[in-house]
């Protein structure tokens, strides 16, 4: 199976890397503009004030991870790979372009990634359908239309061959 690092979770550019994100509690200072009243219980995140039992996204990490604040700590209550600026939660499949993918999560040390991991691919026909290897379907190649046409994937790479 193939990892592709086009999905961007919480740190990156989408579409660029997988990234990191602090996965359980740290106090940081309180550097926001909260003017709410503060309380013992609440969660000081990134220099954000977050109030005890409020569920919120750390601003500037992607927004398909919610956190929820319990008693000075923080923890996961939803996360997901973000692509394209849509959330797919970990362990589900998607298929974008003829390519499919999983959300996969790892843990590397002090922090979680979220990344789409590429588990099939097909081919894509001159009128954006997905094909399976083998089957002939119409394709266009720079700018000619062909109505006979097979592809062969090979890893990362998708090659077509046309007849006449």
């Amino acid at each position: 199976m193939e990892t592709t690092r086009f999905g961007v979770i919480v740190v990156c550019v989408v579409l660029s890397t997988a990234s990191a994100i602090p996965t359980h509690g740290a106090d940081t200072q309180d550097t926001s503009m909260d003017k709410r009243q503060a309380s013992h219980h609440d969660c000081l995140v990134n220099g954000y004030r977050f109030r005890h039992g409020e569920s919120f996204n750390i601003p500037g990490y992607s927004h398909c991870l919610q956190y929820r604040c319990l008693n000075q700590r923080y923890q996961i209550v939803s996360e997901a790979c973000e692509v394209d600026g849509q959330c797919h939660p970990v362990g589900s499949t998607f298929g974008k372009d003829c390519i499919f993918y999983r959300c996969d999560k790892s843990d590397r040390g002090h922090s979680l990634w979220y990344q789409p991991t590429v588990t099939r691919r097909l081919c894509k026909d001159a009128n954006g359908h997905c094909r399976h290897e083998g089957e002939n379907f119409p394709y266009i190649f720079n700018g000619h239309w062909y109505n006979r046409c097979q592809c062969i994937v090979y890893g990362s790479q998708t090659r077509y061959s046309c007849g006449s």
